[in-house]
């Protein structure tokens, strides 16, 4: 690991970098040296910033992250738009909450970035285009401390859930076997299964969060394909009409396709059984269709058995010509906009 010495206060941009404390002064004689900065983010359109940070593989950071951004009435955690990667090159990860413990899978430089709601990219790097970086700035304030560890042999599973460690103990997994967060969407804490009474069940807890898991198969889809699946809803987190914006907290259960459509069977607060609509939210709207199979609070907290006829229900909600193949099972879970 190593600390690239700066003067003690440096604008790049719109970017305050502040070296908070520097524990040993020059880190090139002790690579284990602790080490301190808070990053402060201040344009939601700034691209990718470096922190000064040099990290080999299995270079632990602490990172803590306080702030929110008002995006137009939604209020945006660090968590929801935080992202980082170890060198220009390296693979774009978000923070999956606002406290955890960052470990390197790779060497070079740590970066930080925020990547506004609505806005994907789709390369590994997660590069900007040129129009955004040449923005007027979009003021937010987020500040990040960011602390190596003292010691490479420091534990750092104990508040860790996703540590191998930590999951043998309480036998459970985050996310779920088999399943990894939608790249394109990130990680969270949303997301967690465990064996009760010889099922593997899988539970979606969203505080403040979002999260989609996918199992990646591979099924040819025919006029007989059946998707059975049992689900427990213990309460509901819309706050309005889940076709608008507003209310478009949810969690459901879905099947991606080959030509890039996702169907997704969830239980409404508000609206009727047999409804299905397109998603509200921009990218999405083009993507992922939504069918209600519950409505109401009434039998929450009871378990709802379904066997749906897969493309029956893709021919009913969705227009244009059927999909061939299944190549993806979701988890979606969303309480953001509440």
């Amino acid at each position: 690991m190593t600390v690239i010495n700066r003067p003690s206060t440096l604008i790049i941009g719109i970017l305050t970098v502040v070296w908070s404390h520097i524990l040993l002064a020059d880190n090139n004689t002790n690579p284990n040296a602790e080490f301190q900065t808070t990053i402060q983010l201040t344009n939601a359109l700034g691209g990718w910033k470096q922190t000064g940070i040099f990290l080999t593989t299995n270079d632990m950071v602490d990172v803590s992250a306080i702030g929110s951004w008002d995006a137009d009435g939604l209020i945006l955690a660090p968590r929801h738009v935080i992202w980082y990667r170890i060198g220009g090159d390296g693979a774009a990860q978000n923070i999956p909450s606002d406290d955890f413990q960052l470990r390197s899978a790779g060497t070079g430089e740590l970066e930080l970035a925020i990547r506004p709601p609505g806005f994907y990219w789709f390369d590994d790097a997660g590069t900007f285009p040129g129009e955004m970086l040449a923005s007027p700035p979009m003021p937010v304030g987020f500040d990040v401390t960011l602390t190596t560890q003292a010691s490479l042999e420091t534990d750092a599973t104990d508040n860790d859930p996703q540590s191998p460690e930590n999951q043998q103990h309480q036998h459970i997994d985050v996310p779920p076997k088999n399943f990894d967060y939608l790249r394109i969407v990130g990680q969270s804490n949303a997301w967690s299964a465990k064996t009760i009474e010889g099922h593997y069940v899988v539970t979606g807890d969203p505080k403040d969060d979002s999260g989609i898991i996918k199992l990646a198969v591979d099924i040819e889809l025919t006029d007989t394909t059946l998707f059975a699946f049992d689900w427990n809803y213990v309460n509901l987190p819309a706050a309005g009409p889940e076709t608008l914006i507003p209310g478009h907290d949810y969690l459901s259960v879905a099947l991606e396709f080959d030509n890039g459509q996702d169907l997704t069977w969830m239980w409404s607060k508000y609206l009727p059984k047999g409804t299905h609509f397109r998603c509200p939210l921009p990218w999405w709207d083009e993507r992922e269709t939504h069918y209600v199979l519950e409505s109401g609070q009434e039998n929450l907290g009871m378990w709802q058995s379904h066997k749906r006829n897969v493309l029956a229900d893709y021919s009913e909600s969705i227009s244009g010509e059927a999909p061939k193949r299944i190549v993806g099972v979701w988890f979606i879970a969303n309480n953001i906009f509440a």
